[in-house]
């Protein structure tokens, strides 16, 4: 593998021997932004955007210098596109000469997108993460299988940067902490189930009810034997097997040995245990004895009592219990209830819920869990269950725990096991299988052959329907589909099995893609889809029966790509009509990665109803509402493209009329192409605006691998991936090999 860029850079500062000097393009940017750009930007812009005003929710005072625009490259693109475009200054302000448009908006454009990949990359470091409700519920699944459901326990989980895994917003509440300490409650028992012998409860005997012998009521609960004797009752075995006794005991103890205690069993003692237990913990005896059906004779006896005036040794049994009859694997050996075969099962239980070897500290504190279980009288299922749940509520299981750097090193490559589960959990929102625990094991995973074998496998499993549903799901924002409402008299036909088709037609479309390793452009412009008999009708679609979803060709020319789907066209309307401006600016963010503002206070909405459509159609009456100078440009940007979708109502079906008006779904883009048809501007912005699409999802893709927003000298990585995605023929697969190969991903940074 390519040796990373951060490190290029180390190699480089340690054999460079040259000094900046005012030739370095560096000082060059300074020089430049001090003699022209600034003062153009003064003149020019804060009148609306500097000296304390910030038109439109826009402040250019933070780009202070050079190095300013350089990390602020959102706000920049911004900038340097609506100068090219001239929408910025309004008409009415003063303008530049064409040189200085061109000269400002070169500069800064070029200034945004510079980066010495070699001086300047660095892999960035991921904020501590927590898993997610839906992390949470695949790892309880895929480690344990188990079926619980966090999202109707645990409270929904912040968003950031677009995703709700995002390590900076992913904090712990005290209310969530509650609920994983309940979880663990109802999880554990499932994971590991109590044998039913624990539900054959034969008999609870207190103590006080072994009366027979020199016996003396204990004070706080319990029989006390003050001298040497035996204290016994009769017990009814209901058929013949092995029991299980359970003796809770502790002693007065006195002189230099622990109080002994002999155990009886149909007239003969079949052992002697040392009771070294006081009455502040008491003590846990567990036994198994062979017993025939009837009543048979169960007895404790004192054997070494002790007495000197202030040294009085006595025995006090609390209470006995008496189960059975166990099942054979209980009682085919007696290792398997011992601590060493408890060892063994909650370190490999450590070991997957921590995704990890665990350490010998680690297995030493859980097998104390184990052991206060048993002390206080539960069974080894129980206790292992006990401990299980201290491990569903440990940081190391909660978290995805990826220590720093030793000190005095910048950064440091994950080990195979840290780099297994950011694939997992990238690809699958799940932890490793044992397929790249193994890997990781044999310390493998890092291999570019091997990396690339575990992203062609896991691209292919099923539980990569996480992608879809987490990363197609957010990117595309499918899941505020349930919270729209369309207005139901207008649109009576919109009901829930509407919505729920909607919204699988682009999940089978996005896993076509990813299964089938398209060509991510095919996103913009196929001409196929999936609908099921009710989609297909809403569709005008005939032929399709049925509730299954069914792959079909779009051969009308209506219809093209996933801007067309019903579920884009649906969250980006409004309640009773279209909003052409909803859909530009939809897909300016979510498609080709240039957001435009906020729009500026005061800016009065477009009026609805009946008097409104008797001034024009709703493109005419746009129109006139970008008569403002403030809204002017932005409009501009996103009026074009989202006037070439008004073929389609506000719930995705087709139209050719808005009310009275033929619809006119024709524009022109920036930059002079025309079309006329929705399926021609798909069209169009894959042929023309393909590499900003392709650079998009490049950027939401490893930001969502990352967990982390993207930074400026992030560029790097994305521009190594647009190299290896082109390289590729577009290919999904090579998108999500270029994101897990690059630094970014293996690596991570000190603080």
């Amino acid at each position: 593998m390519m040796r990373p860029h951060f490190f290029r850079a180390i190699i480089v500062a340690a054999v460079s021997t040259v000094t900046l000097s005012a030739a370095d393009p560096k000082d060059a940017r300074e020089t430049a932004f001090t003699e022209r750009i600034s003062p153009l930007l003064k003149r020019l812009c804060f009148e609306c955007h500097g000296n304390g005003e910030s038109a439109g929710d826009l402040s250019l005072e933070p780009l202070a210098n050079a190095e300013a625009v350089k990390k602020s490259p959102q706000l920049a693109t911004l900038i340097a596109q609506k100068l090219s475009l001239k929408a910025m200054p309004p008409a009415e302000a003063p303008q530049p000469t064409d040189e200085e448009r061109a000269f400002l908006a070169s500069w800064i454009q070029q200034t945004a997108t510079s980066l010495d990949c070699v001086q300047e990359a660095r892999p960035g470091r991921v904020t501590l993460r927590r898993l997610n409700r839906f992390e949470y519920r695949n790892t309880v699944r895929d480690l344990f299988g188990v079926n619980y459901e966090p999202a109707v326990h645990f409270p929904a989980d912040d968003v950031g940067y677009g995703f709700d895994h995002i390590g900076d917003v992913l904090s712990l509440p005290p209310v969530l902490m509650d609920k994983y300490f309940e979880a663990a409650g109802i999880i554990s028992p499932q994971v590991l189930a109590s044998p039913a012998s624990d539900r054959l409860l034969v008999r609870r005997l207190r103590g006080e009810e072994l009366t027979t012998g020199p016996v003396a009521k204990y004070a706080h609960g319990g029989q006390m034997l003050t001298s040497n004797g035996t204290m016994s009752t009769k017990v009814v075995f209901p058929s013949q097997g092995h029991y299980e006794l359970a003796i809770f005991a502790f002693g007065h103890q006195a002189a230099n040995e622990p109080v002994q205690m002999g155990v009886e069993f149909k007239g003969a003692r079949i052992t002697t245990l040392a009771v070294s237990a006081t009455e502040t913990t008491p003590q846990l005896f567990r036994l198994t004895v062979p017993a025939e059906a009837g009543e048979h004779t169960l007895g404790l006896s004192f054997l070494n009592d002790y007495y000197k005036p202030n040294a009085d040794r006595n025995l006090i049994v609390h209470r006995v219990e008496i189960r059975g009859p166990l099942p054979e694997a209980t009682t085919r050996t007696k290792a398997e209830a011992t601590a060493d075969a408890a060892t063994v099962l909650i370190r490999r239980l450590a070991r997957m819920a921590f995704r990890r070897p665990t350490t010998a500290p680690e297995d030493k504190r859980l097998l104390k869990l184990y052991q206060l279980a048993r002390q206080h009288g539960s069974s080894f299922e129980e206790a292992v269950q006990f401990t299980l749940q201290g491990i569903l509520v440990s940081p190391h299981f909660l978290y995805r725990v990826e220590p720093d750097p030793p000190e005095g090193h910048p950064a440091r490559r994950l080990n195979h096991f840290e780099l297994a589960t950011r694939l997992s959990y990238f690809l699958w929102s799940s932890a490793p299988d044992d397929t790249l625990f193994t890997l990781a094991e044999k310390q493998v995973l890092h291999l570019p052959g091997v990396l690339e074998g575990q992203v062609l496998r896991m691209l292919q499993d099923k539980k990569a329907e996480a992608m879809v549903k987490n990363f197609a799901g957010q990117w595309l924002n499918l899941r505020k589909l349930a919270e729209i409402e369309p207005d139901r008299k207008q649109f009576p036909e919109f009901d829930d099995g509407l919505r729920d088709a909607m919204i699988r037609e682009t999940e089978l479309f996005f896993t076509e893609v990813m299964r089938r390793d398209r060509n991510v452009l095919d996103l913009l412009d196929a001409d196929f889809t999936y609908v099921n008999r009710r989609l297909a009708r809403h569709y005008g679609m005939p032929a399709v029966e049925g509730e299954d979803f069914r792959r079909v060709a779009l051969a009308s020319g209506q219809r093209a790509g996933v801007l067309t789907h019903a579920s884009i066209l649906t969250l980006t309307s409004n309640p009773t009509r279209t909003s052409p401006v909803k859909r530009g600016k939809w897909i300016l963010e979510n498609i080709l990665g240039t957001p435009p503002p906020d729009p500026p206070p005061g800016v009065e909405e477009l009026a609805e109803g009946e008097q409104a459509e008797a001034a024009g159609s709703l493109r005419q009456r746009m129109v006139a509402h970008r008569a403002n100078p403030l809204c002017a440009s932005c409009h501009q940007l996103m009026d074009p493209i989202g006037f070439g979708f008004e073929n389609f109502d506000a719930i995705g079906a087709w139209r050719e009329k808005d009310g009275a008006f033929p619809v006119d779904a024709g524009g022109t883009l920036p930059d002079g192409q025309a079309f006329a048809k929705p399926h021609e501007l798909a069209h169009l912005l894959r042929t023309s605006r393909g590499e900003q699409f392709c650079r998009c999802l490049s950027e939401k893709m490893l930001t969502y691998a990352l967990g982390r927003g993207l930074e400026f000298y992030d560029r790097c990585a994305v521009d190594e991936i647009m190299k290896t995605l082109a390289a590729g023929d577009y290919r999904f697969s090579q998108l999500i090999m270029a994101v897990v190969q690059t630094d970014a991903f293996q690596y991570r940074e000190s603080r």
